[in-house]
């Protein structure tokens, strides 16, 4: 319950989960309770620069807005990959790009804040300030604190190991390497020329050529479904990202050294998969016995409603 009197019955927070595929935003009540998403293009400023970045932000804060008239939003917060390692400096040309887009005026009202989607991620799934989140979608990072200390690991996005981008090309690896009989025999090559109709190996490196960080994690499924069939490439392929995030997990922790349980928020549609969200959390257990608190989070733009709902409490 908020206890500042300023704040009205009527007031509203969003919150902005961006990430490298897609921006997710959510409308939520000063209680928490969300009553409208929406969801556009990817908004990470190291993959689309400050314009478009900014311009899909607007685009999902727009669609809750539009059709609420006279609505008070009393906070925004917008969760950015990479923002706090590399774009840290870059907040005020984001709040600037921002204002240029007229149909989001209202937003400016309140208070804005540009943050870290990594903070995002954790607050989905913590109250607390220390603990670890791993986040695996189409890029992967690892993010923990420990009092005033932050340390990060596998946070190169696209191209960090376990990520979806990454297990999407290990996948196309396996399907040329099966193709040419140079690799062991996979039900992956079926799954993907059947999916995509393709007709022979050209139209296949089209596809991974032409748009490969969009196409790539989209192989993931498909790698997923093929293990669960018993495909044992497919199954390494997802082992292997699993054992990627856990080592990420345990790099962060080595250096942050916690005193007792904390939580480790787990982030990301990959964890959708058993092969690989197991593979994870048995590693991670197998060195750290009790020493987290295991959340999966499907949701995190409830994160960006959390940190939003924080600044006007």
């Amino acid at each position: 319950m908020v206890k500042d009197k300023k704040l009205k019955i009527n007031d509203f927070v969003i919150g902005v989960d961006g990430g490298g595929t897609k921006t997710a935003a959510a409308l939520a009540d000063m209680n928490g309770k969300i009553i409208a998403r929406a969801v556009s293009g990817g908004s990470s400023v190291r993959n689309f620069g400050i314009k478009l970045a900014a311009e899909n932000v607007a685009k999902a804060i727009y669609d809750l807005i539009k059709r609420r008239k006279n609505i008070k939003i009393a906070s925004v917060f917008i969760g950015l990959p990479a923002m706090e390692e590399e774009y840290k400096d870059k907040k005020p040309a984001i709040i600037r790009e921002l204002k240029k887009q007229k149909k989001i005026a209202t937003i400016f009202k309140g208070k804005v804040i540009i943050g870290s989607d990594q903070s995002v991620a954790f607050r989905a799934g913590s109250y607390t300030k220390d603990g670890i989140v791993a986040i695996c979608g189409t890029g992967s990072a690892t993010h923990g604190w420990n009092d005033k200390k932050e340390v990060l690991a596998n946070n190169q996005g696209w191209v960090s190991k376990g990520s979806a981008i990454w297990i999407g090309n290990k996948a196309m690896e396996a399907v040329a390497e099966d193709l040419d009989g140079r690799g062991k025999k996979t039900i992956l090559t079926d799954l993907v020329f059947k999916k995509y109709k393709f007709k022979d190996i050209n139209k296949l490196l089209k596809f991974v050529y032409q748009d490969s960080k969009s196409d790539l994690p989209k192989l993931v499924v498909l790698c997923d479904e093929a293990a669960n069939q018993g495909d044992k490439v497919a199954q390494e392929i997802l082992i292997q990202a699993g054992k990627e995030i856990a080592l990420s997990v345990r790099v962060v922790a080595q250096k942050l050294r916690f005193d007792e349980q904390v939580p480790l928020v787990l982030v990301g549609g990959l964890y959708k998969s058993r092969w690989m969200a197991d593979t994870a959390a048995d590693e991670i257990q197998r060195h750290y016995p009790g020493k987290f608190d295991f959340v999966f989070v499907g949701d995190p733009v409830i994160g960006a409603v959390n940190l939003a709902l924080e600044v006007v409490k």
